[in-house]
């Protein structure tokens, strides 16, 4: 049973009990992602969750992770685009102590110059290590290339110069922005009793306020995503390819993109493996849907020996989606309903799918309704929501550093 709540202050709360689950997960969501940070801050959001797990007021450093391991459980966190996200997997019994720990953590951490100092050195390595990723390296210049106007054109863990910039005043203005209220969502998961659950919760998260600040990123425009770059890179054996399209921004329709990723990729009856990995045109293929706030996007990357011959087979396949049949559309439902449901058994996959659902896109049908908008997801609007691939995709190859 899902039971969803929206606190006196505005935070809201979802808790799913699962009486099949012997562990609980509990997630604190934020709505404050690197898509909300300033020129000044770019990387902000992710260097803010590092410091998050440098202590608060009663849990000093180390102390959380000491708590939550001694009780056998796990303690992390995400930053993406569109939120920052930190969870607790851990047994049943002990779900109480879980949100204990997180709600000191980001509510009152401990935001200083001491903290800023020590993390600063261990963000700069990651992005070091991204830049000799050629993988990343590729994906971020994709993502610059694609976008003009949403902030999915920056990289989420920031740049040299900004994140050596930040003091603990800049780090705490953009905590007091957006750790607020409004923004946040806290959602348990597992083997627990839910009123007991809420009440806990509303005693830990209710009573906290702070001055909201309303903003929201440029939504980016559909046009204007083609072209072709290519970048060489030493670490590469073989030639990657990405063609991408923009997409608007995500929401309940997503579902139609969701099957046309299973139609092109899901399994070995998929049309990429069937078509591209069978006949010996790629090493590997894979399709991805991105389900952004401000601007979405569809991807199709591959391995190949022959990136020309692999990119205009990749293009011919997608035009010809508009002509796939009914049973092919039918069949590629399926595929994704049994997918969803297999990966929904999985406690923590679920408290994700619904804490992005009511943080993000602040639509709990989003994550509960899914099953029954694929139901719905008739063919013919089916075919008029792709017929994108029938545009002039960007394209990006990833290439050895000796090709010519």
């Amino acid at each position: 049973m899902l039971k969803v709540k929206e606190l006196k202050n505005g935070a809201k709360v979802a808790v799913k009990e699962r009486d099949d689950l012997s562990s609980a997960t509990v997630a604190v969501w934020v709505k404050a992602g690197a898509g909300y940070e300033r020129d000044e801050e770019r990387g902000i959001a992710h260097f803010l969750e590092h410091i998050v797990f440098n202590g608060s007021e009663n849990f000093p450093e180390g102390k959380a992770d000491r708590v939550i391991e001694s009780v056998g459980g796990e303690l992390n966190a995400a930053t993406s685009y569109d939120y920052t996200y930190y969870y607790i997997n851990l047994p049943a019994e002990h779900w109480k102590t879980g949100i204990e720990v997180l709600a000191d953590l980001t509510l009152k951490p401990l935001i200083d110059e001491k903290h800023v100092r020590k993390e600063k050195p261990i963000v700069l390595e990651e992005i070091a290590r991204s830049k000799d990723n050629p993988h990343e390296v590729f994906t971020e210049e994709f993502l610059k290339r694609l976008y003009r106007r949403a902030p999915y054109r920056f990289p989420i863990l920031g740049y040299e110069k900004t994140v050596s910039s930040f003091t603990a005043e800049r780090v705490r203005s953009f905590y007091e922005r957006f750790y607020t209220p409004k923004r946040i969502t806290v959602v348990v998961e597992g083997n627990v009793k839910g009123n007991e659950v809420l009440d806990k919760i509303g005693e830990l998260f209710g009573e906290f306020t702070k001055e909201e600040h309303p903003f929201n990123p440029p939504i980016e425009e559909i046009k204007e995503g083609s072209g072709r770059f290519e970048i060489h890179h030493p670490a590469v054996e073989l030639p990657y390819i990405l063609i991408g399209w923009k997409l608007p921004p995500a929401g309940r329709e997503d579902v139609y993109y969701d099957i046309l990723d299973s139609l092109l990729s899901q399994g070995r009856s998929s049309l990429l493996f069937r078509e591209l990995r069978e006949k010996g045109i790629v090493f590997s293929a894979s399709s991805n849907y991105q389900n952004l706030k401000f601007g979405a996007n569809f991807t199709v990357g591959a391995v190949t020996e022959n990136p020309e011959k692999a990119v205009e087979r990749i293009k011919e396949l997608c035009f010809s989606i508009k002509d796939i049949s009914r049973e092919e559309f039918e069949t590629a439902k399926r595929k994704l309903y049994r997918a969803e449901l297999f990966g929904r058994e999985v406690g923590e996959a679920e408290a994700d799918s619904i804490g992005f659902a009511l943080t993000v896109m602040e639509d709990i049908g989003y994550s509960i309704q899914f099953l029954k908008d694929l139901e719905e997801a008739d063919f013919e609007t089916f075919k008029k929501k792709v017929s994108f691939l029938r545009e002039e995709p960007l394209l990006g190859l990833l290439l050895p550093e000796t090709t010519v």
